[in-house]
């Protein structure tokens, strides 16, 4: 250094940030005033001074350093002159400290600068330096003067202290959980990436956010939070379950919450550890709802490890073994085993187990009563995650009760529930057997097909559950006409058959006794809840061999033969005769195209003319089905009337019936005949089809035709099967504004008592009371006496079939309203009927 130095002036503060070096810079502010006075006094202040000390020209050149650096470097005076000082700065800190003293002061204001510097053992140490700039007295620079601290100690420990950071902020986001961190009054200044994960939200939305708001769902109780946040602060922790919710969506999940105080620089905090527990807590509802049906289950179960000793048992186990758990826990479950199989029956089992983990089956276990009983035995293997056995689950239900009622569930199989006769399957069987008996000794078999007549009237009017105890009543009359070695069954509804075994000792006579017999019995009036009732038998009769050998055959026949019996009047039996197999095949032919027909529209109502007796002029008219088939082919309705009531074809047939003549009556009264009335024929099915008058005034409505245009005719024998509820329909029917006649009267029961109850209108006297007028004279008594009844309860009458002026002259004498006939017209068409009302066409009744 120049023996003399350059006036300067120190323009610096040096913020070194200790009262130490504070002090030493403001005693070398003071010194450098004093410098001119000679060189010693600035070395001994620089040397002395506990911070390093540089300096270099107004060129970046050093061109002084104290002993302290020299002595913390190592180095020579002359080798740290000029840039040498440079050399023990670390390489990656030189250009910054190069361009550093090469500014000028006007654009390097003092500054404070960290870099690594090589101390004397040849380490590294971080130095903090102060650089300012100093002048001439005329305000000339000269250069820096720079002053250094060791910072290593401080630098290590920020080290420390970042990497401590880091490590618990790695932490804190690398756990499990959710956590909040909040300050002590409760506002969150903290969650970790778990907690925006769980939530769903940004960590921004997080901190701005409250738990009560936001975080909670509405269904907890907040009253509580309050007192909680109290006693964590006074250092409790808390352990509680929470329904959290998700701000964004609302979905809502169930939480456990950990609350515990922690310092956080130097200030309170509280930190929630929030754990989803909604699998945990539905794993314990399913958990929860096993054990219930492991509780409450009506099977019997066991577990079992695998040397056999029982673990556990349920309620149901002790119900049906009788041993509490207590006695059948630790045992093996040989102490329920029976004597009831074999040593191979259990190696079997054990094997099934060994090979396939399951087994299952019938097996027979003793109580500890003593008692052995069935039951059903289900065991499955349980395995643990590498496929290995565990333990072993037996479920098992008693089935004593089920093998109890075997013998009631096959006879229950084979007869009939209502009446306890063999049914349709068990008379199989047993005319089979009857046929392979009589075949072996060459005797034969009599096979009786019986249907009960009139059976459906009783059951439409007095309901099923009389007409079941009717077929009760049945069943019991047969088995008291019967031998006990013959079989009766019921095929179903009102069939059934009698097998009269070994037939060769009745002979034909022996055959036709027995059926008259049945059908005397059941002929005989029955009583059933206060009701009088009249049923009657038709039986068809096959025998073997001489009708079929084999069981299908020789119903069919007995079924054919038993039509037969129906259509000779009912309540009497009829052998097979080959040729009734050729009239049912013509039956069944039959109904197959009525069906036809009716699909096709083959059928036709026709219209006969009722005439007024007095005046000669037609007032009505009866509407009558005619089935006309496509080849011009006209089929009576004796033929197919009674087919449809057998079938049920009856019911829309009747229908068809109505809507038909309603339509035409529309039409003939738009055309000026508003006087004419409709006549319509109720059969018995449709009478007692529950919706008959809501039906029929529906029809009526549709066509816009009064219902005082529209008389309803009932048969006098089908309103006496059920004369209560007839009376009700008929009723329901007046009161709509239909006209109701009693057609047939006199060929039923003709009692006056419920003639009248009755709310009827008109009596219609049958075809058969008229036909031998003026021949008969017990004919006309009858029929003057049905007018005369009718005029004294103010009813009209009709008289039907009316075919000779005698017959007309004798009803007008008895002063008869109304009547029907060939005498008139047959019934004719409606193109032809309109012809006939444009004619206006009227009977001369002069005669």
């Amino acid at each position: 250094m120049a023996t003399t130095t350059p006036s300067i002036q120190n323009r610096f503060s040096l913020p070194c940030g200790t009262a130490e070096c504070s002090a030493i810079h403001t005693g070398l502010n003071e010194a450098l005033a004093d410098v001119l006075k000679g060189d010693s006094l600035f070395r001994i202040m620089s040397d002395n001074a506990p911070v390093m000390i540089w300096m270099t020209d107004d060129h970046g050149k050093s061109i002084f350093f104290n002993k302290t650096w020299l002595n913390f470097t190592g180095r020579a005076y002359e080798q740290e002159l000029g840039d040498g000082w440079l050399e023990g700065v670390h390489p990656d800190d030189r250009p910054v400290l190069r361009e550093m003293h090469v500014k000028r002061p006007e654009a390097q204001p003092p500054r404070r600068t960290e870099y690594r510097l090589r101390s004397a053992d040849g380490s590294y140490c971080w130095v903090l330096n102060f650089s300012a700039p100093y002048f001439t007295s005329t305000g000339l620079f000269c250069g820096f003067i720079n002053t250094c601290l060791d910072i290593t100690e401080n630098k290590d420990a920020e080290a420390r202290r970042s990497e401590s950071e880091k490590a618990l902020t790695t932490v804190f986001n690398s756990v499990y959980d959710a956590i909040f961190l909040h300050d002590i009054d409760g506002r969150v200044v903290d969650v970790n990436n778990q907690m925006l994960e769980l939530y769903r939200v940004t960590k921004e939305e997080a901190l701005s956010m409250t738990i009560e708001e936001h975080f909670s769902s509405p269904d907890n109780d907040m009253s509580f939070l309050p007192d909680v946040w109290h006693k964590v602060l006074d250092g409790e922790t808390m352990l509680f379950e929470w329904k959290a919710r998700r701000p964004h969506d609302g979905s809502e999940f169930e939480v456990e919450v950990f609350l515990r105080r922690i310092e956080l620089c130097g200030k309170g905090a509280i930190i929630a550890t929030v754990r989803d527990i909604h699998s945990r807590k539905e794993m314990e509802r399913r958990l929860m709802m096993a054990a219930k049906v492991f509780e409450h289950s009506i099977e019997g179960i066991s577990i079992t490890n695998t040397g056999g000793i029982i673990e556990m048992v349920n309620p149901a186990f002790t119900h049906i073994t009788g041993y509490t758990a207590e006695e059948a826990i630790g045992k093996n479950p040989r102490l329920l085993k029976s004597e009831h199989h074999t040593p191979e029956f259990y190696r079997e089992m054990w094997n099934s187990l060994t090979c396939k983990g399951q087994w299952s089956g019938e097996i027979w276990n003793r109580r500890k009563n003593g008692e052995a009983y069935p039951e059903w035995l289900n065991i499955n293997a349980i395995q643990d995650k590498d496929g290995s056995t565990t333990h072993y689950v037996g479920i098992f239900h008693d089935i004593s009760e089920i093998k109890k009622n075997q013998e009631a569930i096959q006879y229950q199989a084979h007869h009939d529930a209502l009446t306890g006769l063999p049914n349709r399957t068990l008379f199989k069987d047993r005319l089979l057997m009857a046929i392979n008996h009589a075949q072996r000794h060459q005797q034969k078999v009599a096979l009786l097909f019986l249907d009960l007549d009139n059976f459906k009237n009783v059951n439409d009017s007095l309901g099923h559950a009389c007409g079941d105890l009717l077929l009760k009543e049945v069943a019991d009359r047969l088995a008291l006409t019967v031998r006990e070695e013959d079989s009766i069954a019921r095929l179903g509804g009102d069939e059934f058959t009698v097998i009269l075994a070994e037939a060769n000792d009745l002979e034909v006579e022996g055959i036709a006794r027995i059926a008259r017999r049945i059908v005397d019995e059941i002929n005989l009036p029955i009583l059933l809840q206060e009701h009088e009732l009249f049923v009657g038998a038709s039986i068809g009769i096959s025998i073997y061999p001489d009708d079929g050998t084999d069981p299908e055959v020789l119903t069919k026949c007995a079924d054919m033969a038993m039509y037969r019996a129906k259509e000779h009047g009912r309540n009497t039996f009829q052998f097979f005769t080959p040729g009734l197999e050729a009239k049912a095949l013509r039956r069944l032919s039959l109904e197959t195209e009525f069906r036809k027909a009716m699909e096709q529209q083959e059928l036709v109502v026709y219209y006969q003319p009722k005439i007024n007796l007095e005046t000669g002029a037609i007032c009505g008219f009866e509407a009558l089905v005619r089935w006309k088939k496509q080849d011009g082919t006209i089929v009576p309705p004796s033929d197919f009337i009674p087919l449809a009531e057998e079938t049920g074809l009856i019911v829309p047939l009747g229908e068809f019936v109505l809507d038909t003549a309603c339509g035409q009556l529309k039409q003939w009264i738009d055309s000026g005949h508003s006087d004419l009335t409709m006549a319509v024929n109720i059969s018995a099915r449709q009478f007692w089809f529950n919706h008959l008058p809501r039906t029929i005034r529906t029809i009526v409505e549709r066509h816009g035709v009064a219902p005082e245009s529209i008389e309803l005719e009932i048969t006098e024998s089908l309103l006496m099967h059920n004369v209560d509820k007839a009376i009700t329909t008929l009723r329901q029917l007046k009161e709509m504004g239909f006209r109701l006649a009693l057609d047939d009267f006199g060929t039923g029961y003709s009692s006056l008592y419920y003639l009248k109850r009755f709310p009827i209108d008109s009596l219609k006297i049958d075809r058969s009371f008229v036909m031998d007028i003026p021949d008969d004279s017990d004919d006309m008594a009858i029929a003057e006496s049905i007018v005369s009844l009718a005029r004294s309860m103010k009813l009209t009458v009709i008289a039907e079939g009316v075919e000779t002026a005698a017959q007309l002259a004798f009803l007008k004498q008895v002063d008869c309203d109304f009547f029907q006939g060939y005498l008139f017209s047959p019934a004719r068409s409606a193109v032809e009927i309109e012809d006939m009302l444009a004619n206006g066409r009227i009977m001369d009744m002069g005669c």
